[in-house]
Protein backbone atom coordinates (compact mmCIF):
# COMPACT_ATOMS: atom_id res chain seq x y z
CA UNK A 1 0.00 0.00 0.00
CA UNK A 2 1.46 3.36 -1.04
CA UNK A 3 1.31 6.27 1.38
CA UNK A 4 0.30 9.73 0.23
CA UNK A 5 2.30 12.62 1.64
CA UNK A 6 0.34 14.82 4.01
CA UNK A 7 1.78 17.87 2.29
CA UNK A 8 0.05 16.96 -0.98
CA UNK A 9 -3.17 15.67 0.61
CA UNK A 10 -3.71 17.59 3.85
CA UNK A 11 -5.91 16.07 6.50
CA UNK A 12 -9.35 17.64 6.96
CA UNK A 13 -9.33 20.32 9.65
CA UNK A 14 -10.13 19.17 13.16
CA UNK A 15 -13.15 20.64 14.90
CA UNK A 16 -12.95 21.76 18.50
CA UNK A 17 -15.57 20.37 20.88
CA UNK A 18 -16.10 19.90 24.59
CA UNK A 19 -17.83 17.45 26.85
CA UNK A 20 -18.72 17.55 30.54
CA UNK A 21 -17.79 14.52 32.60
CA UNK A 22 -17.52 14.22 36.37
CA UNK A 23 -17.95 17.98 36.89
CA UNK A 24 -15.17 18.81 34.42
CA UNK A 25 -15.35 20.48 31.04
CA UNK A 26 -13.04 18.54 28.74
CA UNK A 27 -12.01 20.08 25.43
CA UNK A 28 -10.89 18.01 22.48
CA UNK A 29 -10.24 18.13 18.75
CA UNK A 30 -12.06 15.74 16.44
CA UNK A 31 -11.28 14.88 12.81
CA UNK A 32 -11.92 12.03 10.39
CA UNK A 33 -14.50 9.26 10.23
CA UNK A 34 -14.55 5.59 11.12
CA UNK A 35 -13.52 3.67 14.22
CA UNK A 36 -12.64 5.92 17.17
CA UNK A 37 -8.99 6.56 17.97
CA UNK A 38 -7.71 8.59 20.89
CA UNK A 39 -4.47 10.47 20.30
CA UNK A 40 -2.82 11.24 23.64
CA UNK A 41 -0.19 13.93 23.63
CA UNK A 42 0.58 17.13 25.44
CA UNK A 43 0.66 20.51 23.74
CA UNK A 44 4.46 20.41 24.11
CA UNK A 45 4.62 17.08 22.23
CA UNK A 46 2.33 18.09 19.35
CA UNK A 47 5.07 17.33 16.82
CA UNK A 48 5.90 13.91 18.30
CA UNK A 49 4.23 12.02 15.44
CA UNK A 50 5.15 11.75 11.80
CA UNK A 51 2.99 14.11 9.65
CA UNK A 52 2.21 11.25 7.23
CA UNK A 53 0.91 9.16 10.12
CA UNK A 54 -1.46 11.86 11.33
CA UNK A 55 -2.93 12.19 7.81
CA UNK A 56 -3.28 8.39 7.61
CA UNK A 57 -5.04 8.24 10.99
CA UNK A 58 -7.53 10.95 10.08
CA UNK A 59 -8.23 9.24 6.75
CA UNK A 60 -9.07 5.92 8.46
CA UNK A 61 -10.28 6.79 11.96
CA UNK A 62 -12.40 9.26 13.87
CA UNK A 63 -9.50 10.84 15.77
CA UNK A 64 -10.13 12.45 19.16
CA UNK A 65 -7.26 14.50 20.57
CA UNK A 66 -8.15 15.63 24.09
CA UNK A 67 -6.59 18.79 25.49
CA UNK A 68 -5.00 17.39 28.63
CA UNK A 69 -5.01 19.88 31.50
CA UNK A 70 -1.45 21.00 32.33
CA UNK A 71 -2.03 20.47 36.07
CA UNK A 72 -3.54 16.99 35.70
CA UNK A 73 -2.03 14.61 38.25
CA UNK A 74 -3.80 11.45 37.05
CA UNK A 75 -3.93 11.43 33.25
CA UNK A 76 -5.21 7.84 33.07
CA UNK A 77 -8.24 8.67 35.26
CA UNK A 78 -8.85 11.89 33.30
CA UNK A 79 -8.82 10.00 29.97
CA UNK A 80 -11.09 7.30 31.40
CA UNK A 81 -13.58 10.04 32.38
CA UNK A 82 -13.16 11.62 28.93
CA UNK A 83 -13.99 8.32 27.19
CA UNK A 84 -17.09 8.00 29.34
CA UNK A 85 -18.06 11.61 28.63
CA UNK A 86 -17.88 11.25 24.84
CA UNK A 87 -19.48 7.79 24.98
CA UNK A 88 -16.58 5.81 23.56
CA UNK A 89 -15.73 2.21 24.34
CA UNK A 90 -13.17 -0.20 22.85
CA UNK A 91 -11.04 2.53 21.27
CA UNK A 92 -7.61 2.51 19.74
CA UNK A 93 -5.17 4.62 21.76
CA UNK A 94 -2.01 6.16 20.30
CA UNK A 95 0.15 7.87 22.93
CA UNK A 96 3.31 9.89 22.54
CA UNK A 97 5.87 10.83 25.13
CA UNK A 98 5.13 11.92 27.86
CA UNK A 99 1.69 10.22 27.81
CA UNK A 100 2.98 6.66 27.25
CA UNK A 101 3.04 5.66 30.91
CA UNK A 102 -0.47 7.04 31.47
CA UNK A 103 -1.73 5.13 28.40
CA UNK A 104 -0.24 1.91 29.79
CA UNK A 105 -1.93 2.59 33.12
CA UNK A 106 -5.23 3.24 31.34
CA UNK A 107 -4.95 -0.04 29.42
CA UNK A 108 -4.13 -2.01 32.55
CA UNK A 109 -6.86 -0.47 34.70
CA UNK A 110 -9.54 -0.02 32.04
CA UNK A 111 -8.79 -2.75 29.53
CA UNK A 112 -12.47 -3.02 28.62
CA UNK A 113 -12.20 0.49 27.11
CA UNK A 114 -9.06 -0.13 25.02
CA UNK A 115 -9.06 -2.11 21.77
CA UNK A 116 -5.41 -1.61 20.79
CA UNK A 117 -2.56 0.47 22.20
CA UNK A 118 0.31 2.13 20.35
CA UNK A 119 3.10 3.82 22.30
CA UNK A 120 5.44 6.29 20.56
CA UNK A 121 8.17 7.08 23.10
CA UNK A 122 11.43 8.82 22.35
CA UNK A 123 14.46 6.61 22.03
CA UNK A 124 16.54 4.63 19.61
CA UNK A 125 14.90 3.24 16.50
CA UNK A 126 16.71 -0.07 17.11
CA UNK A 127 14.32 -0.71 20.01
CA UNK A 128 11.18 -0.27 17.90
CA UNK A 129 8.55 -2.54 16.46
CA UNK A 130 8.08 -4.33 19.76
CA UNK A 131 4.65 -5.84 19.78
CA UNK A 132 2.71 -8.16 21.99
CA UNK A 133 -0.32 -8.27 24.22
CA UNK A 134 -0.79 -6.76 27.65
CA UNK A 135 -2.21 -9.34 30.00
CA UNK A 136 -4.56 -7.42 32.26
CA UNK A 137 -6.15 -8.36 35.52
CA UNK A 138 -9.47 -6.90 34.38
CA UNK A 139 -11.49 -10.02 33.55
CA UNK A 140 -8.56 -11.33 31.51
CA UNK A 141 -9.11 -8.78 28.72
CA UNK A 142 -6.04 -8.76 26.45
CA UNK A 143 -4.87 -5.49 24.86
CA UNK A 144 -2.66 -5.73 21.74
CA UNK A 145 0.33 -3.40 22.13
CA UNK A 146 2.85 -1.92 19.70
CA UNK A 147 5.86 0.24 20.63
CA UNK A 148 7.30 2.38 17.84
CA UNK A 149 10.24 4.59 18.75
CA UNK A 150 10.20 8.17 17.52
CA UNK A 151 13.70 7.69 16.04
CA UNK A 152 12.28 5.53 13.24
CA UNK A 153 11.82 7.18 9.84
CA UNK A 154 8.29 7.93 8.64
CA UNK A 155 8.78 5.54 5.71
CA UNK A 156 9.33 2.70 8.20
CA UNK A 157 6.98 3.79 10.99
CA UNK A 158 3.80 4.59 9.07
CA UNK A 159 3.40 1.16 7.39
CA UNK A 160 4.24 -0.61 10.68
CA UNK A 161 1.56 1.32 12.55
CA UNK A 162 -0.93 1.00 9.72
CA UNK A 163 -0.56 -2.78 9.64
CA UNK A 164 -0.99 -3.04 13.42
CA UNK A 165 -4.06 -0.79 13.47
CA UNK A 166 -5.74 -2.47 10.50
CA UNK A 167 -5.38 -5.89 12.15
CA UNK A 168 -8.11 -5.00 14.69
CA UNK A 169 -10.47 -3.61 12.08
CA UNK A 170 -13.39 -5.97 12.79
CA UNK A 171 -13.96 -4.79 16.36
CA UNK A 172 -17.19 -3.05 17.26
CA UNK A 173 -17.29 0.24 19.11
CA UNK A 174 -19.78 2.67 20.56
CA UNK A 175 -19.85 6.40 19.92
Amino acid sequence: MQMQSSSTHPAPPASLAEVRAHDQVMRYHRAGVGRPLILLRTAASADALWPDLEATLVARFRVFTPELPPDCEDVAAWVKDFLEGVGLDRVVVVATDPCCLSALELALLGAHQIERLVLVPGGLAGETGLDGTLATTYQGVPVPLLVVRRGLSAAEAVPLLQQFLEHGRGSASVG
